[in-house]
């Protein structure tokens, strides 16, 4: 188990290297402004993503839960809007409106990083299965 949460961090890990760099690549090459901080959104995408990895394969090891897995990880999409909207309100949804720009730094993370939990949970589901 210890090897998978190393595989999770790891593959998150340079999922928001390569992300966050290119953004900053990006910015930095292109004159237009973000209104909010790049960094903070990605490493609560990263952040949060990760965190529901390890607790579903955590949940996945515990018999009884084994059956609900799947009931378990649909309200955490709606518990990381939530956590996003609260933390992110004043800098992002205060704003009058976002640009293309920033909308475009706000949901390519969020996809990438949605993405990668998505095969991880996939492939926690299916050692389930199999066993």
């Amino acid at each position: 188990m210890i090897k998978k949460f190393l595989i999770f961090v790891v593959a998150f890990a340079v999922l928001f290297a390569v992300v966050y760099g290119f953004q900053e690549v990006f910015i930095n090459q292109s004159s237009q402004e973000i209104r909010f901080s790049v960094f903070d959104t990605n490493v609560f995408f990263g952040v949060t993503s990760l965190i529901i990895c390890i607790h579903f394969e955590i949940f996945s090891s515990i018999k009884k839960l084994q059956s609900q897995l799947g009931f378990i990880y649909l309200p955490t999409l709606f518990i990381k809007g939530i956590l996003f909207f609260i933390i992110f309100k004043s800098s992002i949804f205060n704003s009058e409106t976002l640009t293309i720009t920033e909308r475009l730094h706000l949901l390519i993370p969020l996809l990438l990083f949605l993405a990668l939990e998505v095969f991880f949970i996939t492939r926690i589901l299916k050692e389930k299965q199999a066993n």
